[in-house]
């Protein structure tokens, strides 16, 4: 009798953890942190964030607040960015961002008062600009970091904006292990990181330590694979030894876009992740080179940390060619005039090139390089009631171009269909949605058009009309990392109103990456078509676990199709679906504890708690 009370408290637990399902969170925000090469919520929910990144200066700002970074205008700084919170959250007009990048930046922290003593820079690292830190003033950072910084940060939290800060100004062209910017950015962080309201929120705000390091060499002037982890490790240090336990987001050179020595030395500590920029031309991809495979092989040659932590792009964009005057950028690049950003490309070609290096690592983050990259903002402060309009939109559109073709429109189709996965949310573990009964139903919450290229989907009483776009790909993701097992079914079903079109396959992944290469079914001319769960290889003859699918859909290797779609399901015969299964109760709980305290055949502790888990599936 011991024995069973033990286990039925065991079993009464076990049920009453399912109304926990919450935490305390600080803010509007869950909390989260870095496991493995994910980002992760308490309740092991894998998170990606997308957003933009803004820095609150009058220049940058185009002076819609003020002419100056004084205490005169602060309140109309605070309300300029609590206006653009809202609108890039405003998922009612279609505006996702769930990231904001806050540049701490140095027209607050800097002193020009004349023969102001200011921070002292090595010879070595001198610079001009944004990179210049002799005026730089601990006390202004101090004093701005409580009355502007920390302020704009709360305000983008209360709109579930997570928050990365970068320190104020950016890297000189060449920085050197011990010299003074390492000095300048210990100093900086080490004040951020005593904020008690910064320590409170670490689960919500995380940190870049440095803006673009260009070329990044050791004590005595020599470049060494050891020099970037050398630089940043004390900073690292330096931070966690004052309390600040959350995400801390490290550079590479190249303007962030060299990270191959950390793969030999890694910055040690917890919760690290890489910051990493991208822009047109970068990693061997640009409108004349396109190729996704080449696009992914070359981002994991240079940031193979990819691999083993979370990446953040905290700086990307692009619009197409628009007649006027270009620009060369960093890496000495000619780059053709645009509609407003520091990138000339097309979301058709460099753009989704971009998003496949996005889709296949599954584990990178990302932040436009302006709010004026991805919304409107002067339409939007200036319309009542106030439109949030993609960025470039109106422009493009009056010179008969596709919108799309820029990091406005292109975003916020991104981002709103991001959003429906891979988001922090308030219970315990489990997919993104409740899985329907037939984890393959035609439903328009469900069935995500959109997995590759920009597809739709019509959903009807009768059947469920799908439009591909060449190359397209539209289905299911399955976003627990264990997939669904439909390893009980015999064949997975998909029955047609007309036979399929030529060049239409079914594809079936064990990986959450697209790019895999999965178990194939031709579909051409079939109208009924028996996929054999049971004999699942890839072409180079790997075995596909039908007990970890990921991802499946329907796909076009040819042009633009048409499928009409009538349903898909398990079945045990191939030709009727699977039977429902019963609910589980209580009773039945109790009566296979009483067979195993019985010995009454092979039943085991986890049958129970099997037993248990599925209980709570139903809802209980």
């Amino acid at each position: 009798m011991v024995k069973k009370a033990f286990l039925m408290v065991i079993a009464a637990c076990s049920l009453s953890l399912s109304a926990m399902g919450q935490v305390v969170a600080h803010g509007k925000l869950q909390p989260i942190h870095v496991d493995g090469n994910q980002l992760k919520d308490p309740f092991g929910n894998k998170v990606v964030l997308h957003g933009v990144m803004d820095t609150p200066s009058p220049y940058f700002n185009n002076n819609r607040w003020g002419g100056s970074a004084t205490d005169n205008n602060v309140s109309a700084c605070l309300n300029y960015f609590n206006k653009l919170f809202t609108a890039m959250t405003d998922s009612t007009q279609g505006a996702y961002c769930n990231l904001f990048r806050l540049h701490l930046d140095p027209c607050w922290t800097n002193n020009g008062a004349p023969n102001y003593a200011g921070w002292p820079q090595d010879a070595r690292e001198s610079g001009d600009g944004e990179a210049n830190i002799t005026d730089y003033d601990p006390s202004r950072l101090k004093k701005y970091l409580n009355n502007v910084y920390w302020k704009i940060a709360n305000y983008a939290m209360k709109h579930g904006l997570y928050v990365i800060m970068r320190p104020p100004g950016v890297c000189p062209g060449n920085i050197y292990v011990g010299g003074s910017y390492q000095k300048y950015l210990l100093n900086v962080w080490d004040i951020v990181t005593q904020n008690d309201s910064i320590k409170k929120y670490y689960g919500q705000i995380s940190i870049e330590l440095a803006n673009e390091p260009v070329g990044l060499k050791d004590a005595n002037g020599n470049d060494n694979d050891q020099a970037l982890r050398d630089f940043f490790q004390p900073i690292v240090d330096k931070i966690r030894a004052n309390g600040f336990k959350g995400i801390i987001w490290v550079p590479g050179t190249g303007w962030q876009s060299n990270y191959r020595p950390y793969a030999k030395y890694p910055v040690l500590g917890d919760q690290i992740g890489y910051a990493v920029h991208d822009y047109v031309g970068w990693y061997n991809t640009s409108d004349n080179s396109y190729n996704h495979n080449t696009a992914i092989q070359s981002f994991g040659e240079a940031v193979p940390v990819v691999r083993t932590n979370p990446i953040v792009i905290t700086e990307v964009d692009w619009s197409p060619y628009k007649e006027g005057t270009g620009h060369y950028d960093e890496h000495g690049n000619w780059v053709l005039s645009n509609y407003g950003t520091w990138a000339t490309g097309s979301t058709s070609k460099w753009g989704l090139a971009y998003k496949a290096v996005l889709d296949y690592y599954g584990n990178i983050s990302m932040t436009l390089s302006g709010t004026h990259t991805y919304l409107d903002v002067d339409t939007y402060l200036n319309t009542s009631p106030r439109q949030v309009v993609p960025a470039f939109k109106t422009a493009m559109e009056k010179n008969g171009l596709d919108p799309y073709e820029a990091s406005g429109v292109a975003c916020f189709r991104w981002y709103a269909d991001y959003a429906k996965v891979n988001y922090p949310w308030k219970e315990r573990y489990q997919p993104r949605q409740e899985i329907p009964e037939n984890p393959f139903a035609l439903q328009s919450e469900w069935f995500n058009p959109t997995i590759l290229y920009e597809n739709t989907a019509s959903f009807g009483s009768r059947m469920t009309t799908l439009k591909l776009k060449k190359g397209g790909c539209a289905g299911w993701r399955f976003e627990d990392e264990e997939g669904i097992d439909i390893s009980k079914a015999n064949y997975l079903v998909v029955k047609l109103i007309k036979s399929a079109p030529q060049n239409v396959c079914f594809a079936l992944y064990d990986t959450a990456n697209y790019w895999a290469e999965p178990y194939i079914f031709n579909m051409s001319s079939k109208k009924t078509c028996q996929i054999d769960l049971r004999e699942m290889t890839t072409k180079s003859g790997n075995k596909v676990d039908p007990s970890h699918i990921r991802l499946a859909g329907i796909k076009s290797l040819g042009g633009d199709v048409t499928v009409y779609i009538e349903s898909v399901f398990l079945s045990m015969d191939g030709e009727n679906p699977m039977p429902k299964d019963e609910p589980v109760t209580v009773e039945q709980i109790t009566n296979l504890i009483d067979q195993y305290l019985q010995n009454d055949g092979p039943i085991t502790i986890q049958d129970i708690t099997d037993l248990i888990d599925k209980y709570l599936e139903q809802g209980n």
